[in-house]
Order: structure tokens, then C-alpha cells, then sequence
């Protein structure tokens, strides 16, 4: 309307020039002088010109606060519609047993994901369907991801490719997939304990998964990408926010063949004496390295659906127990050490000793006699052991714990690695010092006894037991402890002949091994009750040894909870260190 009104008064203003007689009388009846009616007509003629250019600056104006200003508003709030921003999931590291066996890896997977908004109406029952019948689950449970108010949802993770191809093939608008790995175990269960099992983001949630997590988990990625409007990435969209890093490799010292041996020899030892459950550890004395670990109950790690309670956790490195006479070569070696008594040294054994208003006695029956070091060994006599502690004293028997590192932890490269206990030798009463002399009123894990039979096996030297054997992308090698924590090696050589006795006449014959010798202690105690004190007639037993002078020198421990009535595990042991004989060719010298 200010547009065309200026437009007329122009026109008319033209006209006001003109020469004509008419136009000049027109002028003057205006009633004013000629030359007021021209200053008013430019002063008009200015003012129309201002307004004009008013309206102009404010369209103008308008134009681009909606073009320029406003348009980066428009365009973000369009683009949160279409734009994703997703962690890139790094590809984990793989775990290799010492031979180079794949025990866990990682394979290319496919991530399946919707636009909720852009699946038509008419596919959502189709795609929930079709989703519960390749990956299983309720259908009902698809359909709910599906009819989600978001921009994004995934529909299922990690899944197989070949699967994931088959939802493809439904050309549904508003379904995409997306490239992922995971977590694989060509071996199936074997090891379980040891590897571990990944939470649902594929971090490590127990075992080696969880303790090496920051090796061989690497680093996720951001990548934001941006989508049309029928949900296809537009190409050049993706913008990768930061670089993802994938997982190094671990290689153990595991042997997964001798892993599954000692597996089932376990697990059937346990069930033959109604145990409620037991631990197997085999290692390399010389270096530390574990070869074979396991618990009972185990667990496949390939169908989480049925988990024991504890079933994850290896119990010989996360739980104490009261050693029993696996014990006893402790307190013989400090009181060899101390020099209070000697290899062949005799002692009358009487059928009791009493202390504290209490009689200390052997497990069977006997009348008083004469036995040796090596008899009271292989006979494993608590009286006996109890005059020997008794000449060493409870302050000495202390030290020597501890020199021995009997309760300290063992620091084992395994998640929930714990240490025995034992009270100050202070606070010791005459039967609390004689019964820890024999293993009772001392608690230690199955994996601090390894490491103290693995010195006797290495002239002193005690390493730290482990897992990891090599991580070969990383050039800073992880060194593992080693100590002498015995130091009198005629000791050692005199304590082994008396474990030789026990293997060769006295309570583990069933240990022996055709053409090799022998060297352990069997182990019986009383089975500890949650509310105090000791069940009767339930134990602990268990059996652990090594083969003196050997090319490859292997400790096995071998043990069995919860056990009614006075068994033994010596018959695993056999089983396993035979194995390992034939599998590693080991040779005595």
C-alpha cells in the first residue's frame, strides 16, 4: 500500500510542473504562492522517500535474520533429527595359551539399530517377528525398542553376521547395521576361570578379561554421522570426533591341553568324594608360570545361562583354608633351619601330648613309639610334629612363617587374590601353637602353599606364580617377583627325602609315578563351619607335590572341600603330573 500511494503522488506531482494555464490556476486555488506550494511538494516528495526507505530496511532486515541468523537454528534443530553421535568400539585383544591356541578372540559382528520414527507402521510387526526369531528373545520385547519416541535405537548388538544379513534382506526403511566385533572361544569352555566373561559393553567383568582389561581393551572412538530422511547415512556426513585404539594381545602360560586335563581330573575327583568343591594348580617352579588352574564348580563360558554360585572365581587364589599336614613340611624345614632337629633324628612319640587342658593325638590310633623325621613325615604324626615345634619354639615357628611367606599374598595376576592369616605366635596358647605346627588354626590359599613347595622344588627360590607369559605389541616386558626365601640348601635336600617317604610308604603311595620319584605331603583338616568352630566328621583334604631333579619342575596341588569322612585327592594328582610327563617329555635327572 506505501508503495503504490508514493507512486500516485508522483504522478500527480509531475503534473503540478507542467506549463499549462489550467495547471497554474489549479495552483493557485491550493491557497498559497507558488513558490510554497514547490517547497511543500519537495518536502512531500522526502518524506515518502524516508518511509520508503524505512520499510525497505525492514524487510530487508527480516530477510536475513530468516536466511542467515535464524537459519542455523532452523538447520540444527533439523539436524538433531538426523544426526547420531555413537561410541566406536575398539577391537579387543586376543588371548592365546603358551603355544600359540586361541583362547578368546574377537570376529567381525554386525550391530543392528532403527530410526523408530521412520519404520513404516506396517513392517513393525514384521521386523519384531523376524528379530525374535534370529536372535531370540520376545518378540514383544523388539517391538517395545521399535516403537520407542527417539531418533536412535539398537534392535540387537554384536550379532553374527550371517544373521544380521538375513534382516537386511527385509529392506525395511528406517533399519540400519553397522560394523562391530565380538568375543569369540574356539576352545569352548575350556579355561573359563582363567579367561573370564566380558559385561555387556565388552569390558572384562572377571578372571583376565577384567585384570587385563586396560591391555587388551583399548580405547573407544566417537563418530557422529549424519542421515536422510529414510535413514541412510549421507555420504561424507561422518565425522570421526575422536581415533578409536584397539586392544594389544595377551599371550599365558596356560597349556589348554593340560588346562582340560585338569579340568575333568578334578571335577571327577571331587564328585568321587562327594566334596563340595575343589582346586587344581600345576606350576613351573623355575619361572612362575602357571600351566593349568581350575576350580570347582566350573562354567562354560560360552552359555552364561546356568552360573554356579563361585562358579567364576578361582578358589585356589581367592580363598583361604586351614592346610591341614600340607602343612607340616613348614615346620620341619624351620626346625631343619633352626637346627633343633636333624634329617634321621629320633623322637618317642607318645599317644597323646597334652597342653592346655587338651590332648593332641594322631589321626589313628597308636601306642607310644619311637619314629624318625622321615617316619613322622610319611606317617604324618601330629604328636610328633608337636615335640618338634616344641623344641623350636612358637617364636621361631612364627619367623619362619613369615620368612617363608607362607600367609602373604601371593600378588597373582588374577582378580581377588587374597592372603592367609595366622595371629601372632603372642597371642599363641600352648594347643594354638602345637595344632598350627600341623595346619590347624592357620589359614592359607592353596596358591601360597604352590608357592612355598615350588621353592623346595627350585633350591630356595620362590617366584611369584602368574598368568601372563608375553603381551608382543608392547616392548616393555611386565618382570615378575623372585625371592630366596630358604637359604640352607641341605635343608631343602633333607625335607625332600622325608616327602619321598610320604609318596613311597606312608600316606600318598597312590601317588607314585612309574620310573619317576615322588616328593609331597597329604593334607587332612577339619572342615571349618561359617558359625564357628568345626563340623565333625566333614574335611578338607588335598595333596600336593613335585618330582625332584626334573627336567620341567612342575608343583601340582590338587584339593577337595567340604569332604565327608577322611579321603584323599593323591589319585588326581597321579592323573595330571602323568599327563603332564608324557605331554612335556619330562625327564629326571
Amino acid at each position: 500500500m506505501a508503495t503504490r500511494s508514493y507512486r500516485q503522488d508522483s504522478r500527480s506531482s509531475s503534473r503540478s510542473r507542467g506549463t499549462s494555464p489550467s495547471g497554474s490556476s489549479r495552483a493557485q486555488r491550493g491557497g498559497a504562492p507558488n513558490g510554497l506550494a514547490s517547497r511543500l511538494s519537495g518536502g512531500r516528495l522526502a518524506a515518502i522517500f524516508l518511509l520508503f526507505v524505512a520499510i525497505a530496511v525492514v524487510i530487508f532486515g527480516r530477510l536475513v535474520w530468516l536466511q542467515v541468523i535464524d537459519a542455523q537454528n532452523i538447520s540444527d534443530g533439523g539436524d538433531s533429527g538426523r544426526t547420531v553421535t555413537v561410541d566406536v568400539t575398539p577391537r579387543r585383544g586376543t588371548i592365546y595359551d603358551r603355544n600359540g591356541v586361541v583362547l578368546a578372540t574377537t570376529v567381525d559382528a554386525t550391530n543392528v539399530y532403527c530410526h523408530p520414527h521412520l519404520v513404516p507402521d506396517d513392517k513393525k510387526d514384521e521386523l519384531a517377528k523376524t528379530l525374535a526369531q534370529v536372535f531370540g528373545d520376545d518378540e514383544k520385547k523388539y517391538r517395545e525398542k521399535i516403537d520407542q519416541d527417539t531418533n536412535f535405537a539398537y534392535l540387537f548388538k554384536s550379532a553374527d553376521t550371517d544373521k544380521a544379513q538375513i534382516i537386511k534382506d527385509l529392506a525395511i526403511d528406517g533399519v540400519g547395521f553397522e560394523d562391530t566385533s565380538k568375543r569369540v572361544y574356539p576352545c569352548g569352555a575350556i579355561g573359563s576361570q582363567i579367561i573370564g566373561i566380558l559385561n555387556s559393553e565388552g569390558q572384562g567383568l572377571t578372571g583376565l578379561e577384567l585384570y587385563y582389561d586396560d591391555i587388551l581393551g583399548g580405547e573407544p572412538g566417537k563418530k557422529t554421522t549424519e542421515y536422510s530422511k529414510e535413514g541412510v547415512p549421507v555420504p561424507g556426513s561422518t565425522i570421526v570426533e575422536s581415533e578409536v585404539k584397539n586392544g594389544q594381545d595377551i599371550v599365558l602360560s596356560i597349556d589348554v591341553a593340560l588346562q582340560e586335563h585338569l579340568e575333568t581330573a578334578l571335577a571327577l575327583r571331587v564328585e568321587e568324594v562327594q566334596g563340595g568343591g575343589g582346586s587344581g594348580i600345576v606350576m613351573d617352579s623355575s619361572t612362575g608360570e602357571i600351566y593349568a588352574c581350575a576350580s570347582v564348580p566350573l562354567f562354560d563360558i560360552t552359555d552364561l545361562t546356568e552360573v554356579k554360585e563361585g562358579a567364576t572365581n578361582l578358589a585356589g587364589i581367592s580363598s583361604a583354608f586351614e592346610p591341614g599336614s600340607i602343612f607340616k613340611p613348614v615346620t620341619m624345614l624351620a626346625a631343619l633351619e633352626e637346627g633343633t632337629t636333624q634329617a634321621g633324628q629320633v623322637y618317642t612319640c607318645p599317644e597323646v601330648v597334652y597342653a592346655d587342658e587338651y590332648t593332641i593325638s594322631d589321626a589313628h590310633e597308636r601306642p607310644t613309639e619311637d619314629m624318625d623325621t622321615r617316619q613322622i613325615m610319611a606317617e604324618s604324626s601330629n604328636v610328633g610334629m608337636s615335640l618338634i615345634a616344641h623344641d623350636l619354639t612358637f617364636e621361631k615357628l612364627y619367623a619362619y612363617i613369615q620368612r617363608y611367606q607362607i600367609t602373604e599374598n601371593p600378588n597373582t595376576d588374577y582378580p581377588g587374590c587374597v592372603s592367609g592369616y595366622v595371629s601372632d605366635w603372642t597371642d599363641w596358647s600352648d594347643v594354638q601353637g602345637y595344632n598350627i605346627s600341623f595346619g590347624q588354626g592357620i589359614e592359607v590359599t592353596p596358591m601360597e602353599m604352590v608357592r612355598f613347595y615350588g621353592a623346595l622344588a627350585n633350591n630356595g627360590y620362590a617366584n611369584t606364580p602368574h598368568f601372563l607369559l608375553d603381551v608382543p605389541t608392547n616392548t616393555d616386558k611386565k618382570t615378575f617377583d623372585s625371592s630366596e626365601i630358604i637359604s640352607n640348601k641341605q635343608a631343602i635336600s633333607d625335607l625332600t627325602y622325608m616327602m619321598e617317604g610320604v609318596v613311597e610308604e606312608g600316606t600318598a603311595t597312590d601317588a607314585q609315578i612309574e620310573g619317576y620319584t615322588v616328593a609331597g605331603k597329604t593334607g587332612t583338616a577339619e572342615f571349618a563351619s561359617a558359625s564357628g568352630g568345626y563340623e565333625k566328621g566333614v574335611y578338607d583334604i588335598s595333596f600336593i607335590g613335585f618330582l625332584p631333579n626334573t627336567s620341567l619342575n612342575l608343583v601340582c596341588f590338587v584339593g577337595a572341600t567340604d569332604v565327608p569322612g577322611d579321603r584323599k585327592t593323591v589319585p588326581a594328582f597321579q592323573d595330571i603330573m602323568s599327563f603332564a610327563i608324557d605331554r612335556y617329555n619330562i625327564t629326571q635327572k
